[in-house]
Order: structure tokens, then C-alpha cells, then sequence
């Protein structure tokens, strides 16, 4: 059966900003795979859990397209196949998802003053599905030719 959904579109794992045009994954998405972000936040925070929630999901949104933008021109194009396409859609939920993982763990990276550190900001795993040719397509995200 073909798939009936108009694309983007959201739902309890992602939901798509369209302020900013891009994916972002939910904390259903964290908790569903054993990832309790509030259990982790302090009770005597200054934010809200939800803000901290939000920044950390937008943050790893943010990363990924952002690495992704680093290897095409053609952003808006990128940003309209990331949107449109069902077959990207997994591809993109799995790199948050891993960047999100990386940041409560790691931290952060993009934010130090050590260039090396800086570098190391995506996580590999993230990276290493950005690049895996999607089924169908014959291409990956990272793809740097024409789209």
C-alpha cells in the first residue's frame, strides 16, 4: 500500500517546525528508547524542564541540518527533500536522535573555544547514517552533486 501521508508531517517521535523548516525530534522519542531527560534535569533549575527539553531537541535539529547543509549548495533543495521525501524521513529521525544522545552526554561541542573540540561535534554515528545511501533513492544526504 503506498504511502498516504502528505509530507512533512508530524507525529508523537517528530514534528516539523515550520519556522525553521526542519524536522525535529519529540522527548517521546528520547523516553521510547530509554532516554528519561527529566529523571537527568535538576529540580532546582532556573528553566523550565520543557525549555531544556526544547533547546536540547532543536539543538541536535539545528546540528544535523546544519552538517548536512556543509556538503550541498543547494540548501533549500536539500531542505525540500528532507521534507517531502518518505524515504529520507527515518534517515533524519536516527541522526537527531543520535546527535541528541551526543549532546546530553558530550555536551555541546559547537559551543568551545577549542577548534579541535569543535570538530568533534557531530557524533559519528549521526554522521555515518547521513551518509548511508537511502534504499530507492541512490543517494545519501550527504550527497554533494546536483539535487
Amino acid at each position: 500500500m503506498p504511502d498516504e501521508k502528505t509530507y512533512p508531517f508530524d507525529d508523537e517521535y517528530m514534528v516539523f517546525d515550520k519556522l525553521t523548516g526542519q524536522y525535529v525530534i519529540t522527548e517521546k522519542a528520547l523516553i521510547d528508547r530509554g532516554i528519561n531527560i527529566r529523571a537527568r534535569l535538576s529540580e532546582t533549575a532556573a528553566v523550565t524542564p520543557e525549555a531544556v527539553i526544547s533547546t536540547l531537541v532543536h539543538t541536535a535539529s539545528d546540528m544535523i541540518y546544519q552538517f548536512i547543509h556543509e556538503h550541498n549548495t543547494n540548501n533549500a533543495a536539500q531542505d525540500c527533500f528532507i521534507a517531502q521525501c518518505p524515504q529520507v524521513r527515518p534517515v533524519i529521525f536516527r541522526a537527531m536522535l543520535y546527535q541528541a544522545v551526543y549532546i546530553m552526554n558530550v555536551g555541546n561541542l559547537y559551543l568551545s573555544t577549542d577548534d579541535a573540540e569543535r570538530g568533534k561535534a557531530i557524533d559519528k554515528l549521526a554522521e555515518s547514517v547521513l551518509g548511508n545511501v537511502i534504499p530507492g533513492l541512490g543517494i545519501s544526504l550527504l550527497y554533494t552533486g546536483v539535487l
